[in-house]
């Protein structure tokens, strides 16, 4: 008699509260692990249908305690296993396909073949279902009525378009996740390809959702699959300007962008002599075409500081006669940096605060202003010069390079700094690229400006020398010993280069 009454009570049903308490913290979880997997870049958890398979069981459940009918009873009961196997099978593909393709234990799987496997597991589920349960041969109503067939092939026609359009699409590579493609005059990058429709984010950062059968029956322009993507950029440069020099510069200005690859090198023509200037063409190939806005922005900008440094612009019919710069004075004129800025900023940099005023001014009056964009080169590492840089304004950026390629920012530099003091004064190559990080405006002193002093007071060289050796040191933190010898090293380079001005 215990033991009945033992197995009465293990057959009692839950509660109600019982029953949506389980379903509450059911779908609590569901949000808690999508959170978690959207944090760690995880393919998201699809928690939508096991959460309305887990509302269905919770509702269908309540529901079965008040419904007296056993047709109604049997309907509730094939409803929520027809969620509840959906759901499961939906959870089985995203733990056997999705999660598996993420830690690269498997080859990728395109979205469209696993959303392809779920509708055809879905149908499967649901004909199974309704035969077993519900004694319903689908297979057998659809094809022996004609109302049904035709309302399914009418209702099955957009949508088999879609899925035949996104299949070939898979199937001959023309389009993948992550490519940059043209269609229909919208341009933006592929997100996901589904049975039905292709995602993509527009440059503008707007989504287009784009059915299949118009993507495949529409011309279909990819930047991405066969390479390197070349940008064309098109300017016209004044007459005045020689081609070959106009050419060489925007040459240098394409080599020395990080975003510009080297291979294929990039190409400068002649595109047509215009009504006020010559058209050139530049072509130059970088690896992501969504970069390419960046590109034409970045260089088109470093083309004008450029032409300004050369007393050229861009030449119209009307402001060309106004606003042209007419030699390089008048380009430097426009930097707002005055000779009392310029005595400020010399005056307070340890290497020069040992000269007079008379020798400051004389290297004002002879030094050269220059401003320069983003991301321009102001000298390479390698490269030869005879000068060094003062920063007036702006910031940039010191890096070396580390072979293949690869190189490694070492410092930043801000007003006040100098570089390029080892190449004037010992005849070095330049030990490290400078480029621009925010837009800078700088002195440039010459070497035989630094003669000229010399000429005047030869003592300077014992003074100018101890000071670069020491600053040497404190870059390459050398030892004592070894700062003393490098300072005698250089002093005899010194006297060897200024030899000429030195009588």
């Amino acid at each position: 008699m215990c033991i009945q009454d033992g197995a009465h009570r293990l057959k009692k049903p839950m509660a109600v509260w019982e029953l949506w308490l389980i379903a509450l913290l059911g779908l609590a979880l569901l949000r808690i692990l999508s959170r978690i997997c959207r944090r760690r870049s995880i393919p998201l958890l699809p928690w939508r249908l096991p959460a309305l398979a887990l509302c269905a069981w919770a509702l269908g459940t309540t529901l079965l305690g008040s419904a007296s009918a056993e047709s109604l009873q049997q309907l509730i009961k094939l409803t929520i296993e027809m969620l509840q196997a959906l759901a499961c099978s939906r959870l089985l593909i995203w733990l056997l396909l999705e999660l598996p393709t993420h830690y690269r234990l498997l080859p990728a799987t395109p979205k469209i073949l696993r959303d392809l496997l779920f509708v055809l597991v879905a149908g499967l589920i649901v004909a199974v279902t309704l035969q077993q349960r519900a004694k319903v041969n689908v297979l057998g109503v659809v094809t022996t009525s004609a109302v049904i067939t035709a309302i399914i092939g009418l209702a099955a026609q957009e949508p088999l378009k879609d899925l035949l359009g996104g299949l070939s699409l898979h199937l001959d590579r023309s389009l993948r996740e992550g490519d940059w493609i043209e269609t229909n005059g919208q341009i933006g990058n592929v997100r996901a390809i589904s049975w039905r429709d292709t995602q993509m984010r527009c440059i503008d950062g707007s989504n287009l959702i784009i059915p299949n059968a118009t993507i495949t029956s529409s011309n279909l322009r990819n930047f991405s699959t066969k390479g390197p993507y070349g940008n064309r950029l098109f300017v016209g440069l004044s007459y005045n300007f020689p081609p070959g020099q106009a050419k060489a510069l925007l040459l240098q200005l394409a080599n020395q962008h990080p975003l510009v690859l080297k291979q294929p090198p990039a190409v400068v023509r002649i595109a047509s002599f215009d009504d006020s200037s010559i058209r050139y063409e530049l072509l130059a190939w970088q690896a992501d075409y969504g970069q390419s806005l960046g590109l034409r922005s970045d260089l088109m900008e470093q083309l004008w500081y450029a032409l300004a440094r050369q007393g050229q612009s861009i030449p119209y019919p009307v402001r060309e006669l106004l606003h042209q710069p007419k030699n390089n004075k008048q380009a430097q004129q426009s930097l707002g940096i005055d000779w009392e800025q310029k005595l400020e900023i010399l005056a307070k940099i340890p290497l020069f605060k040992s000269l007079s005023q008379n020798q400051l001014m004389q290297l004002i009056q002879h030094c050269h202003c220059h401003s320069y964009g983003n991301d321009e080169t102001i000298v390479a590492e390698g490269a030869e010069g005879d000068s060094l840089f003062v920063i007036c304004r702006g910031l940039a950026q010191v890096s070396r390079e580390l072979g293949q390629g690869n190189s490694i920012d070492v410092a930043q530099l801000g007003p006040g700094d100098i570089f390029g003091e080892m190449t004037l004064f010992g005849g070095e190559c330049r030990s490290a690229t400078v480029r621009v990080a925010q837009e800078t405006q700088l002195l440039e002193i010459e070497r035989p400006v630094i003669a000229d002093l010399l000429e005047d007071d030869p003592e300077l060289l014992e003074r100018f020398g101890l000071l670069v050796s020491q600053r040497s040191a404190e870059l390459n933190q050398l030892e004592s010993s070894a700062a003393q010898a490098q300072q005698q090293d250089l002093l005899q380079k010194m006297r060897v280069l200024f030899n000429s001005w030195l009588r």
